[in-house]
């Protein structure tokens, strides 16, 4: 499959899952070829249905990326992101 020159996906997907009032979250960040930046992309689940969600906000590295996903995961369950929205999952 051919790749994006975009981005260059990142292969591990064992990234820190949690779980948060009962929503999974899963970031899904991956780091932006040529910059060295990691994105602000994550899944959030709950009863079988997925929502993704992504922000324009860059991580000079995985580890903050993927603490970036989670706090702004929360933020959205929670209501507090404006156009971001996971009552269809309830």
């Amino acid at each position: 499959m051919p790749r994006s020159p975009h981005r260059a996906l990142h292969r591990n997907w064992d990234l820190s899952s949690l779980s948060y009032k009962g929503f999974a979250i899963t970031p899904r960040t991956f780091q932006i070829r040529g910059s060295g930046r990691w994105t602000l992309d994550l899944l959030i689940g709950r009863h079988k249905s997925l929502r993704a969600f992504s922000g324009s906000t860059t991580y000079p590295t995985e580890e903050a990326a993927v603490k970036g996903c989670h706090a702004f995961a929360q933020r959205i369950i929670d209501g507090c992101v404006p156009n971001y929205s996971v009552d269809d999952l309830l």
